[in-house]
């Protein structure tokens, strides 16, 4: 038993050392530049992926729609190609909308030169 309570001591030892510093204080709140950087940088990163599901399941449409012999089946695979065209329209219209954002508030991924004067609700000091 003491051996085990020795053992986990010296692991929570560091733990209590690392407490006694304070957290940094943030004082600045987030404004509009950070939230539409964030907001492209995620799109950049999921944007793609999405697009390429979106592809897959088209192809997979395609593909159902060809092999299939019956009617019912060759109607699925059809819904399935437009329902994919459908996704992918509106994926990149999406990816589009954020990229418009960003190029006219003058967001770029790592940080942006947005002049919180040019939106009416940031309080300026």
């Amino acid at each position: 038993m003491k051996k085990i309570f020795a053992i986990v001591t010296s692991f929570l030892l560091p733990v209590l050392a690392f407490a006694q510093n304070t957290p940094p204080v943030f004082t600045t709140s987030p404004d509009a530049t950070t939230i539409l950087g964030r907001v492209q940088t995620i799109a950049n990163y999921v944007i793609p992926f999405l697009v390429t599901l979106g592809v897959i399941y088209f192809i997979y449409g395609v593909i159902t729609y060809v092999i299939s012999k019956g009617e019912e089946a060759k109607k699925e695979g059809r819904d399935r190609m437009i329902y994919g065209i459908i996704g992918l329209f509106v994926i990149v219209s999406l990816w589009g909308i954020v990229g418009i954002l960003g190029n006219t508030f003058q967001v770029s991924q790592q940080g942006g030169a947005l002049n919180p004067s040019q939106i009416p609700s940031v309080y300026v000091q």
